[in-house]
């Protein structure tokens, strides 16, 4: 199932981050924590996703006020490309914890496994 909208990540001012695609999911971002919900964007953002649930704007109105909303207060998470994310994955490996076996260890073990294997059809 697709999302309606268009996802982005929406930072709250106490640093959780969530998914927004939904009209849902804009309703439980207006209610978490903001800089400053005396904005009036955020107001106007808050206004409209009452409504839109109540059937008396659409979504896409309340959606769009949203990420206006979060945008004026650094609240949207850009996006970061693969490369970077891989990058930063790599980079948090430990040496220590990264040990791949060596060719020689899993002949050995390829060799141990058929050698127990033949014992057991000769036991």
């Amino acid at each position: 199932m697709m999302a309606p909208f268009t996802p982005v990540t929406f930072r709250t001012a106490r640093g959780f981050e969530l998914q927004v695609a939904s009209l849902h999911q804009v309703v439980r971002a207006m209610a978490m924590a903001w800089p400053n919900k005396d904005c009036e964007l955020y107001r106007t953002a808050a206004r409209l996703a009452e409504r839109a649930e109540q059937g008396w704007c659409t979504p896409r109105a309340a959606y769009d006020a949203f990420v206006a909303a979060a945008r004026e207060q650094g609240r949207i998470v850009a996006p970061r490309k693969l490369h970077d994310r891989v990058l930063d994955e790599m980079a948090a490996i430990e040496p220590g914890n990264f040990n791949p076996p060596s060719s020689t260890t899993r002949q050995r073990s390829r060799r141990s496994i058929a050698n127990t294997a033949s014992r057991s059809r000769h036991a």
